[in-house]
């Protein structure tokens, strides 16, 4: 569900628009995952139609919108269901570069779920990222990784950029506003509270995440995720902020399979992740 594009999603290399950028290299990245995963674009805003036909991806709309103009995540999650027809569906922020191990990731826990439902999600790895990629190259994969451990950050995983979850979940979604804090807490949340697996496959995705500013939002990011209306709204529907307990799963795919995860006391990701967590909390505050 992309933000509008400036220059009507135009492909000229040299547009100087930040936003457009980083999202036209990530649905580059995840078009070259085809024919394993199809590429579906939601939304009526300027230039996300004439985007998905220029990459060749499908593209769908009739979003619907809140009353300040912030477009839904229910609608968006309906529109999908209607148009995919995949046992499997994936939302990810248009700000993130999928790499080819999303696809292996998936049909591993296909061939390990079989027909059981389940949610999948991850951390991400903040990468800056100031020029459009060559996904033309057969090494822009390579070169992606490469950067990624040499400047890359590991964030919080309270920072959920992508969600992997069967067909039949999801089909009742509030009316939350995207791009907002608390939905995405509410999706691992929700999923637990109704004994969904909830399997953390961080160890095993990679999802490039884009550094950005919030200009878009005419907000900070503080308002974005916590203090603004919009956040505050989505807290409420979704019965809470759900920090904790929307940030850590039930099961996390390990090289010998799904292995349950153990109690936040003494689970060892957990308490390794306090520290982004804490320092995220701070750049919050810091940027109000």
């Amino acid at each position: 569900m992309p933000k509008p594009f400036s220059n009507g999603g135009s492909s000229n290399g040299d547009s100087s628009n930040r936003v457009d950028r980083i999202q036209r290299n990530a649905i580059r990245s995840w078009a070259q995952l085809a024919p394993a995963a199809e590429v579906l674009l939601i939304g009526d805003e300027e230039g996300i139609e004439s985007t998905a036909n220029d990459l060749g991806v499908r593209h769908a709309g009739g979003v619907q919108y809140n009353e300040q103009g912030t477009p839904l995540v229910s609608s968006a999650f309906e529109i999908a269901h209607e148009h995919c027809h995949s046992p499997l569906l994936a939302y990810c922020n248009s700000d993130v570069i999928l790499t080819p191990d999303f696809v292996n990731t998936i049909e591993r826990l296909i061939d390990l779920k079989q027909n059981d439902p389940f949610v999948a999600f991850g951390r991400r790895i903040d990468l800056p990222i100031e020029k459009e990629v060559d996904f033309d190259s057969d090494e822009w994969c390579d070169r992606l990784l490469e950067d990624s451990k040499r400047v890359g950050k590991i964030s919080s995983q309270a920072c959920k950029e992508y969600f992997i979850f069967t067909c039949d979940l999801y089909q009742d979604v509030p009316p939350f506003a995207i791009g907002r804090g608390n939905w995405d807490n509410w999706m691992i949340y929700s999923a637990k509270q109704n004994g969904v697996p909830v399997i953390n496959v961080s160890q095993h995705l990679t999802a490039l995440h884009q550094a950005h500013d919030y200009a878009h939002t005419k907000s900070n990011r503080m308002n974005c995720y916590v203090s603004g209306a919009e956040a505050k709204e989505n807290q409420r529907l979704a019965g809470g902020r759900h920090l904790i307990s929307g940030s850590v799963g039930t099961h996390r795919l390990t090289s010998t399979g799904i292995k349950p995860e153990t109690t936040l006391i003494v689970n060892p990701h957990f308490w390794a992740d306090v520290p982004r967590f804490l320092r995220l909390m701070a750049s919050l505050v810091a940027r109000r």
